[in-house]
């Protein structure tokens, strides 16, 4: 089952998006020559793994980086590599990224996984007259934390609320997960959705008629986090 990375890390005020762009495309090769060697018979380039990177629109010290990963196990299989492990040492990762800790722990950096492909094959499942989440000018990602009771009736209401948030932001597109490794207690889902400037989503579905189940879909989550981002690599 493809899973989806979804990690949300904090980097120093300052940091460009030039140096952005050096430091974690300089990465990418070497994940995808790790990749390549461990799983030899599955693509392994960036863009077949949908890795991408955004910078937070309203707080640009923010970032959060995806990738596509035959399982979790499998990115942690990464992430305890020695390849990885020489990345993180002898690269200028460490000089601009500002946490510190344990991935879900205090000071460290968030990082969890969707149960499903958010990003990847964008281009080939998408018409001439769609616009691929990869390549909206700004993308909406809303975590939902959901009591576990509730679990079933949320999710139920999420596609319908997919559906109908799919008629306003159209030619975008609107996808959604479920985390599928939360260590807290409840459960965690995430709305994805592409859109032209962050004001389509906050002034213009928000005063349509189609926000009225989104309103609805809020009132069964225990809470609720809107960031925006845009994408620099």
């Amino acid at each position: 089952m493809t899973v989806t990375e979804i990690a949300i890390l904090r980097v120093h005020a300052g940091v460009t998006d030039s140096t952005l762009r050096d430091t974690l495309g300089g990465a990418t090769p070497i994940q995808e020559a790790w990749h390549a060697r461990t799983f030899p018979d599955r693509p392994s380039s960036a863009s077949a793994r949908a890795v991408a990177c955004f910078r937070g629109i309203s707080d640009e010290t923010q970032i959060t980086i995806t990738t596509n990963w035959g399982s979790v196990e499998e990115h942690w299989q990464w992430i305890l590599s020695d390849d990885n492990k020489q990345l993180m040492e002898g690269s200028n990762l460490t000089k601009i990224i500002a946490n510190e800790g344990p991935p879900n722990q205090s000071g460290g950096l968030g990082l969890f996984h969707l149960d499903t492909d958010i990003f990847g094959n964008s281009h080939a499942a998408t018409s001439k007259d769609t616009i691929a989440l990869l390549d909206s000018p700004v993308i909406g990602l809303e975590r939902f934390v959901v009591d576990a009771e509730k679990k079933e009736i949320f999710a139920e209401t999420l596609e319908k609320v997919k559906a109908s948030m799919a008629k306003v932001v159209q030619p975008h597109l609107v996808k959604s997960g479920h985390v599928a490794d939360r260590e807290a207690d409840g459960e965690e889902f995430m709305l994805v959705s592409g859109w032209s400037c962050v004001e389509s989503h906050t002034q213009e579905f928000a005063a349509s008629s189609e926000s009225f189940l989104y309103g609805q879909l809020a009132g069964i989550a225990s809470s609720v986090e809107t960031q925006h981002y845009r994408r620099f690599l």
